[in-house]
């Protein structure tokens, strides 16, 4: 019998970011990030508009919930808000199935 890989774990992880602190991830493509309290400002690698460098940050609210598009580094930051901190609810993308060849 073939020994079986482990599997990465899907359980959601737990962040919690005080108002004008920030952190750097890296997040796969597919995860879903859950923003339980407060508010966040994300921000992917600055992009080139017009020869100049300008990152393009997108600001998500108590309840919202963002899919990362692409893999790569994200930049999240609290914001200051009613709520203390931000919680986030991190849940990485399912494993891929395995896809059996055509029978022919």
């Amino acid at each position: 019998m073939p020994a079986r890989l482990p599997q990465p774990s899907t359980a959601p992880q737990e962040l919690e970011l005080a108002a004008g602190q920030a952190l750097m991830l890296k997040l796969a493509r597919g995860t879903v990030m859950h923003l339980q309290t407060g508010v966040v400002d994300v921000e992917d690698a600055p992009a080139l508009w017009a020869d100049q460098c300008w990152p393009q940050p997108r600001r998500f609210r108590s309840g919202e919930v963002w899919i990362v598009p692409r893999t790569g580094w994200w930049r999240l930051e609290g914001r200051v808000s009613r709520d203390p901190a931000c919680r986030i609810s991190a849940r990485p993308p399912a494993a891929r199935r395995s896809r059996l060849p055509p029978p022919y």
